[in-house]
């Protein structure tokens, strides 16, 4: 069996994790070496749900890549013999790594300043680039919002692509849009792989995996919606006006509850938004039943007004993490909040899964 070790990089919650384990491939067996998360609060998940009491922690790996004093230029980080020591020195060897690099900067929920942000989250791709520089892992995959695709029309994501391909003996490597809905993830969610393997370890050209096909009723949320939920999931009738309101003044969308394919979960889902935007399931959907003729829900009679947001719990299952997995995250002590926070910025499982059955990890 092939031992894989695996650097797993602006971890989150452990999405890239939790879709090795799921993967479970026959020859290959997955070893995490170390990892890095900066934000406390989804390291307190990952922590509780991977048990890594005795891995390393990286932590801010900015402390790694950047040299004392060094301000980020806009680009490239510049050749230096500290930098390159400091990353042999402290980055563990690996075949795999793994990195979500923050999204924030690139995505239409935030600012679209990209590598400009102005909390240095667009420039860490930057550090990436550094790491796998230095380290030459046979295979990395990183992950982003679909818009890092087209931002700046496209020049940043050639940039960084044209670069990772003339590193070392030189990688193939691929860009692929993947929409989570289509491998067993209940959720349209557009995200952006760059994918890479070196060359000599490849025969023939990298391919983007192709869709699952799955019976519907799988496909959707209602499935796994909990039926007996507790009451403060539940919106006011104060609240409910404004949550299924269609906007005012310049803005307005339309307000859609019971989404049998789950809007995408967002970091700020905490926040409520109007249900033009985020998740909202009524008792009568809830409860209802699986027509397979008509393939749809049936709705109760009952329970339309009874309407309410979706709980961690389904959070964490719209984004296709096991049941094993949710039940240590739900356990770790981290408030509601923290866990939709965590929930909406993770990446899918499946679609990891999905992504590494295409690299050839056994050779």
């Amino acid at each position: 069996m092939k031992n894989v070790r695996v650097l797993d990089l602006c971890a989150g919650i452990g999405g890239f994790r939790a879709g090795c384990e799921i993967l479970k491939l026959p020859d290959v067996s997955f070893d995490v070496v170390g990892f890095a998360e900066i934000d406390r609060y989804p390291k307190i998940g990952y922590r509780s749900m991977y048990g890594t009491e005795d891995e390393l922690d990286l932590g801010d790996i900015k402390l790694l890549t950047r040299t004392d004093g060094e301000e980020f230029k806009g680009g490239f980080l510049e050749k230096s013999e500290s930098r390159s020591k400091r990353i042999e020195e402290n980055v563990p060897d690996h075949d795999l790594l793994f990195a979500g690099f923050p999204c924030q900067p690139f995505s239409q929920m935030g600012s679209e300043l990209g590598v400009s942000d102005m909390l240095g989250r667009g420039e860490l791709i930057f550090d990436l680039v550094e790491i796998i520089r230095e380290k030459q892992p046979d295979f990395f995959v990183l992950e982003n919002v679909k818009k890092f695709y087209t931002h700046n029309k496209g020049r940043l994501c050639d940039l960084i692509k044209n670069e990772l391909e003339t590193i070392g003996p030189g990688y193939e490597v691929q860009t692929w849009v993947l929409n989570a809905r289509n491998f067993s993830v209940p959720q349209v969610r557009n995200r952006l792989f760059i994918v890479g393997c070196k060359q000599t370890a490849l025969d023939g050209k990298l391919e983007p995996p192709s869709s699952e096909e799955v019976e519907v009723y799988e496909q959707g949320v209602h499935r796994f919606l909990e039926q007996n939920a507790d009451e403060k999931y539940y919106l006011s009738e104060r609240i409910k006006k404004t949550i299924l309101s269609e906007g005012t003044g310049g803005w307005k969308a339309k307000a859609e509850i019971n989404k049998f394919i789950a809007r995408p979960l967002t970091k700020t889902m905490h926040k409520m938004h109007r249900a033009s935007q985020d998740n909202y399931y009524s008792d009568s959907f809830i409860h209802g039943n699986w027509d397979k003729k008509k393939q749809q829900v049936i709705e109760t009679a009952d329970g339309k007004n009874r309407i309410r947001r979706i709980t961690p719990y389904e959070a964490l299952k719209i984004q296709g993490f096991p049941e094993n997995l949710i039940s240590k995250a739900l356990k770790s002590g981290l408030s509601d909040t923290r866990l939709y926070m965590a929930a909406g910025n993770a990446v899918p499982p499946p679609l990891v899964a999905a992504v590494l059955k295409e690299l050839p990890l056994s050779k």
